[in-house]
């Protein structure tokens, strides 16, 4: 394929595709993400096509290899916001989603501006995952709570049953008389009493420990992607370094010089 001619999108999907760029270690890497239940993604290195795969998952991982995985990110809803490569030796942390080099949104796409976003507005970003965290465990109660009010309140008539004959005397069937075993007397467990307060505790665990979550993951994912940005720079300068070189003009200037 010629270079910077366009590659062709995932077969049978619409313009909303999102796709993500990445010049790496010589490598042209190109994602292309689409669909909302569905998630349809397509890999492609140099114009190649190295993986494809269409899951309900929030992750999808397509294997390249010797040319690494990448790992793809949908929302909730379904919406694309990352996309990830990690290099052949690095299948564990694919599969943790620790590492890794993240490809570069389409300027003026959803997934960027989801970047900006959270790399803007951190502090924001953090207490909306926090907040999922909390309709998760509060939108269930109400709902529960809803549900039971509304079947309470409802006058549900009396369905008339039909009568079912009784059902016919079993036979009683001789068992032997079996001996019994002499068990030893074994001690009973030891009285263990658990604090009241450990016990209301433990109860509201359950209703804390998704929102601690959230938080947590929404942390290391700010962490995370100030460390991308960090990496994108250097390799941003390292670039420039390479296009522009020592002039031979220069060199030749020096050397008179000297």
């Amino acid at each position: 394929m010629p270079a910077g001619a366009a590659v062709p999108s995932v077969a049978g999907v619409s313009d909303g595709t999102q796709v993500w760029t990445l010049d790496h270690q010589g490598r042209a890497h190109r994602v292309e993400a689409s669909g909302s239940s569905t998630h349809q993604v397509r890999w492609l290195v140099d114009g190649a096509e190295a993986g494809e795969k269409k899951s309900w998952d929030e992750k999808v991982a397509l294997d390249g290899a010797e040319l690494g995985t990448v790992v793809v990110r949908f929302s909730t809803l379904g919406r694309p916001r990352r996309a990830t490569w990690f290099g052949p030796d690095e299948d564990a942390q694919a599969l943790a989603g620790v590492g890794g080099v993240d490809l570069v949104p389409a300027e003026g796409s959803a997934a960027a501006a989801y970047e900006a976003k959270v790399r803007e507005h951190p502090g924001r970003y953090a207490v909306l995952a926090t907040a999922g965290g909390v309709a998760t465990v509060v939108v269930p109660l109400v709902l529960g709570l809803l549900v039971v009010r509304f079947a309470v309140s409802i006058d549900w008539p009396d369905l008339p049953l039909p009568d079912l004959p009784d059902l016919p005397d079993l036979p009683e069937i001789p068992w032997p008389d079996l001996p019994s075993v002499p068990w030893p007397d074994l001690p009973g467990p030891p009285d263990l009493r658990v604090p009241d307060w450990v016990r209301w505790l433990l109860d509201k665990v359950k209703y804390v420990w998704p929102v601690v979550l959230a938080y947590v993951l929404a942390r290391a994912e700010i962490n995370r992607r100030r460390k991308q940005d960090e990496l994108r720079r250097a390799r941003a300068a390292e670039h420039r370094r390479d296009e522009s070189g020592p002039v031979d003009g220069q060199k030749d200037g020096q050397a008179d010089g000297q």
